[in-house]
């Protein structure tokens, strides 16, 4: 197991526990995954970190999902592009072979992809590496309210801890009311079936392409 991934197990606790997946996913994950990150859910299944705030997944159930958002891109591609985990709001951690890591936040419609984006971009380590490191700390996939506060302790003191399969979504959906809405607030929270809330915030809005600049965050280009 890489260390990184030792290292999430021993200081990111508590970890939500799993059980091993069945020998056709580990088959299955082998074939698209580094060992670290393969040899990891092999191993520990699909837990969650950060006391529910992120949990790993079969990338197979989001395979429909991602097929909504990009459609026909020239660069994105639901059969070669994988959900590695979300976070309790919608932020997709993705594995790619081209792109390796890149991160998808379905309540915000946006894309963030550094290979994409920076024009000399190289790997910073091996692909075993980078995706060990797929798990988020806690602070890379909170969300915030209209005010700047973080919402998911909130969330989960006033709706109770998300089960397996389970997210908190707007209601409406930000896509509805605007990203930057007053309505974005724990008020306006549900708890959901993640598939379910995912695919419908996947079909209501075009996504973008986002690059992020000293200065600001700026579309690129509508995917799709």
């Amino acid at each position: 197991m890489h260390e990184n991934f030792e290292y999430y197990l021993k200081n990111y606790g508590p970890i939500g526990s799993d059980v091993p997946p069945d020998a056709e996913i580990v088959e299955r994950i082998s074939k698209i995954y580094p060992p670290s990150l393969a040899g990891f859910i092999g191993e520990f299944g699909f837990p969650s970190f950060h006391d529910g705030l992120f949990r790993l997944c079969d990338p197979e159930d989001f395979r429909a999902i991602l097929a909504l958002i990009f459609k026909a891109d020239p660069d994105f591609s639901h059969k070669d592009c994988h959900v590695v985990g979300y976070s309790a709001f919608g932020v997709l951690k993705c594995w790619s072979p081209k792109y390796f890591g890149f991160d998808i936040e379905l309540p915000l419609g946006s894309i963030y992809c550094s290979a994409l984006t920076i024009s000399d971009w190289k790997p910073t380590a091996s692909a075993d590496h980078m995706a060990s490191s797929l798990v988020p700390d806690d602070e890379d996939v909170e969300f915030f309210d209209y005010d700047g506060e973080p919402m998911f302790a909130r969330c989960t003191e006033l709706y109770g801890k998300l089960r397996k399969g389970e997210c908190f979504g707007f209601v409406p959906a930000l896509a509805i009311s605007g990203p930057y809405s007053p309505l974005r607030r724990v008020e306006n929270v549900k708890r959901l079936s993640a598939l379910e809330h995912f695919s419908i915030l996947a079909q209501l809005e075009d996504f973008s392409l986002m690059k992020i600049t000293p200065d600001d965050v700026l579309p690129v280009r509508r995917v799709g």
